[in-house]
């Protein structure tokens, strides 16, 4: 059996849906590393996993600005922070023995990535948001919305800088910060249908669309419904964007006297007392077991991160989305456009909008039709067990997966992959020519959430 490192965002938009997926892996025999936070060690090691902890300080000025402004070009230097740190305490880690095959997060390719072509061992890129190729680039489409900040151009200067520095740390000077953030791997795994994609057509075989794995959550517990029959709404901003005392006052403002009980997570940064007393059918939670509750429900009201939006799809609950950052606008978008909810405007919303919204995904039977194809879909799609089973033909089968030129096979042990150069056969003519154009764009893509 293979010995599997994971490297992921130390969030739970991106540790929840690897869980089902490590614990469909153990459950294969497979050995399991997994590099995270002290906040995610004990569910891991309850899933059989080994986990390796960093537990690293932000950058000044990093993420939380990034967010706020909704500058997306802020963000690769946040999340490049640490990365040289975390090799080293891989290597650490792998003294002994290193691992088969690097599982990583997309939005925080670097420690993953280098490992990788360090040890001449396999990788999988995994996406816990829409998927990027050579085709498709979610930070193009992030910010052909938003505009490129005043800052634009000297936070992708400072990022091409410090990617430089930090290939050079970790013995990889000769390979190019165009050719480091190439986003196709032999093996892609994207946590969402093929349908809900944009761009179907920019991603090949090599990409597995493989949908939500809900698997592995047991230990958040359950929820329990009020007695009465009133059908329940979950109102979640998730676990970022929930510092929104207005917008909860908004939503009691709505729902009081209405037909609904509501069940509202505020978060760890809302003080519920700022609420004000709780009409009788709302109930607030700083956070609630999320898939209990949804089960439950006949409407979610929700940010649009995709975990949550697969979440709700999984389990055929139409949703009203208000988005907060620019990449939930355009999970929003797809939720519109496939008919699976409504988005409202944060900026506009009012309680009366907001009741109407939630009572329309309730009873519009077009939604439900939807809500009904998708379950089937993400049913086929296969979640977590679709995922072990690519994982374990990748494994089988190096350098090559359906068809996929991908990346030469790096299997001698001791290869010197800082003097690897792309050949001819990975990269074609229009690739070539877009890096010498954009390689700086094309650099800081991808690791924006």
């Amino acid at each position: 059996m293979a010995h599997i490192a994971f490297f992921s965002v130390a969030a739970h938009g991106h540790v929840s849906p690897t869980l089902g997926i490590v614990e469909e892996l153990v459950a294969r025999g497979h050995r399991v590393t997994y590099f995270t936070t002290g906040e995610f060690a004990e569910p891991l090691r309850r899933l059989g996993a080994e986990v390796c902890r960093y537990d690293l300080a932000a950058a000044a000025g990093g993420s939380p600005r990034a967010f706020a402004d909704n500058d997306p070009s802020a963000l690769p230097l946040f999340f490049l922070h640490g990365s040289a740190e975390r090799i080293a305490l891989a290597e650490r880690q792998f003294a002994g023995g290193r691992p088969d095959l690097v599982v990583y997060d997309n939005t925080v390719p670097f420690a993953g990535r280098a490992l990788a072509r360090r040890w001449g061992c396999r990788a999988v890129q995994f996406f816990p948001s829409l998927a990027s190729s050579r085709g498709y680039a979610l930070m193009d489409a992030m910010l052909a919305r938003t505009g490129r900040s005043a800052a634009h151009a000297a936070n992708s200067a400072q990022f091409d800088r410090r990617l430089g520095a930090f290939l050079a740390e970790v013995g990889l000077a000769g390979t190019s910060a165009a050719e480091f953030m190439d986003f196709e791997e032999e093996l892609n795994l994207a946590f969402l249908p093929r349908s809900f994609q944009p761009e179907q057509a920019a991603f090949g075989p090599h990409y597995r669309f493989v949908g939500p794995s809900l698997g592995g959550r047991e230990a958040q517990g359950s929820w329990q419904r009020p007695a009465d029959d009133r059908p329940v709404v979950l109102v979640s901003l998730g676990t970022v964007f929930n510092r929104a005392t207005e917008f909860y006052r908004s939503c009691l403002a709505a729902f009081e006297g209405s037909e609904f009980a509501v069940v509202m997570s505020i978060g760890a940064r809302t003080d519920p007392a700022s609420l004000g007393t709780l009409p009788a059918n709302v109930e607030v939670h700083r956070s609630v077991p999320q898939l209990s509750v949804l089960a439950q429900a006949a409407a979610f009201v929700s940010h649009g991160g995709m975990g949550s939006t697969m979440e709700a799809l999984a389990l055929g609950t139409p949703m009203v989305v208000v988005p907060q950052m620019v990449e939930q606008e355009l999970i929003a978008d797809r939720v519109v456009e496939l008919t699976l909810g409504q988005r409202l405007d944060p900026a506009a919303i009012t309680p009366a909008a907001l009741l109407a919204a939630v009572r329309t995904v309730g009873r519009d039977p077009r939604i439900a039709d939807r809500l009904a194809r998708m379950r089937r879909e993400l049913r086929a799609a296969g979640g977590a067990a679709a995922a072990a089973e690519a994982i374990e033909e990748h494994l089988g089968h190096p350098g090559r997966i359906h068809g996929h030129p991908g990346r030469p096979a790096r299997e001698a042990a001791g290869r010197d992959t800082a003097a690897r150069a792309v050949t001819a056969g990975e990269l074609t003519a229009r690739d070539t020519a877009a890096r010498d154009t954009a390689a700086r764009d094309r650099a800081g893509r991808e690791v924006a959430r």
